[in-house]
């Protein structure tokens, strides 16, 4: 008796009802969904300005000239164009100038993840001479039939061979964590090895004393080995008399260089 009544209901809810097993009518239900539309993140990208690496510059047949390879965003349209010298300014017997690209996606994570290699050219209203040429802020010096980008830390002319001369010493200090007015004493050096004083703060109440303040400063001792193209490394520090505990982490230094140095 309960069949009759079930059919009722499904007529009356115009056939909503459907059938065990049976498949739904295309169209009667909302068209299935992936998710929220998707954007494109290059929409709306619009061009702008950016630095073009310099990786190489050469000679011309022109002395006025010099063709510059840079490093260009690639991979997709509107990643670079129109490379090219900004700001070209000649003062101090140097060339200045910056070199820049337009770009629409440099901005966009992922659109341009390689370089390519483009040219440049950088002409001069006279000839360039050999002189120093500061590419987007980089220092390049002529060496031969092409140029060579300075060492940030060693600068434009090669190092002295002696490992003890002062632009070495200079350059190890500039590395420890003491102030940017510290200036290294060295008190024995062969070359390999180096001990030398050097002070935390040489004006630690500043260039004109502040009232009240003393001027104590704290001085100590380091001992560096030589490690190659990378100058000198320091092994150990001290505040004691002679060789300290260099000994200790470094067997093979020479106690000629410390035995008898006093305390710092």
């Amino acid at each position: 008796m309960r069949r009759p009544a079930i059919a009722l209901l499904c007529l009356a809810a115009l056939l909503s009802c459907a059938a065990p097993g049976q498949a739904p009518t295309p169209g009667d239900g909302p068209a299935p969904s992936d998710g929220p539309p998707r954007s494109d993140p290059t929409e709306g990208a619009t061009w702008g300005t950016y630095q073009a690496d310099v990786t190489a510059v050469r000679l011309t047949d022109d002395p006025r000239s010099l063709v510059l390879t840079v490093a260009l965003l690639a991979d997709a349209e509107g990643c670079s164009r129109n490379p090219r010298i900004t700001y070209f300014v000649e003062e101090n017997n140097r060339i200045f100038a910056n070199v820049v690209q337009d770009s629409r996606l440099s901005g966009v994570v992922g659109a341009c993840p390689t370089t390519t290699p483009g040219e440049v050219r950088l002409t001069a209203p006279g000839p360039i001479a050999g002189r120093l040429v500061v590419l987007n802020q980089e220092p390049w010096k002529r060496d031969g039939a092409e140029y060579r980008r300075c060492d940030p830390t060693f600068g434009c002319d090669p190092m002295p061979a002696d490992h003890c001369d002062p632009a070495w010493i200079s350059i190890a200090v500039r590395g420890m964590d003491v102030s940017r007015h510290s200036v290294g004493s060295p008190e024995g050096c062969d070359g390999t090895w180096l001990v030398m004083t050097v002070p935390f703060d040489p004006v630690p109440c500043g260039a004109e004393p502040r009232p009240g303040c003393e001027s104590t400063v704290t001085v100590r001792r380091y001992f560096l080995r030589w490690a190659g193209e990378r100058g000198w490394a320091t092994i150990a520090g001290s505040t004691e008399a002679g060789c300290g505990r260099v000994r200790t982490v470094e067997p093979a230094f020479p106690t000629k260089l410390c035995a008898d140095l006093p305390e710092p």
